[in-house]
């Protein structure tokens, strides 16, 4: 009786830790882009080798992209790259910045890597790109 209950207690153990672990696995890389000021954003963006698409993000809006992985924990994903124009002032001064994204259990913004439009603070006449989480 006694190695009975032993044996169902490792078991019991076992499968326990086993699904705590699945539960942890990471199967998204993750970014999400937030727009910060007050200006609607122009920016394009291009997901690994595919093309540049032109997108706009409203003020106070987010735009999110992940990438389910092919098995857990496989932390790859295609580079996400977005440029936009820095110059809220009407002139051209585009800058680009590569994205990385963050392994991640879900595909949510508060699982990402978040990065934010934002008015520099020196110069509101310029839009930076910053990683804020």
């Amino acid at each position: 009786m006694i190695r009975t209950s032993l044996a169902l207690g490792v078991a019991t153990a076992a499968l326990w830790s086993a699904a705590a672990e699945a539960a942890n696995n990471k199967h998204y890389g993750v970014v999400c882009l937030r727009n910060d000021t007050r200006a609607n954003i122009t920016y394009s963006r291009k997901v690994g080798d595919g093309g540049w698409e032109t997108r706009f993000l409203a003020p106070g809006n987010q735009w999110k992209i992940a990438h389910r992985y092919d098995h857990a924990n496989e932390n790859s994903s295609p580079k996400v790259h977005v440029r936009y124009d820095a110059d809220a002032t009407g002139r051209k001064f585009s800058q680009k910045r590569d994205l990385e994204r963050r392994a991640a259990v879900g595909d949510t913004c508060q699982e990402a890597n978040v990065y934010a439009f934002q008015y520099e603070a020196s110069n509101r006449s310029f839009i930076s790109l910053e990683r804020v989480r």
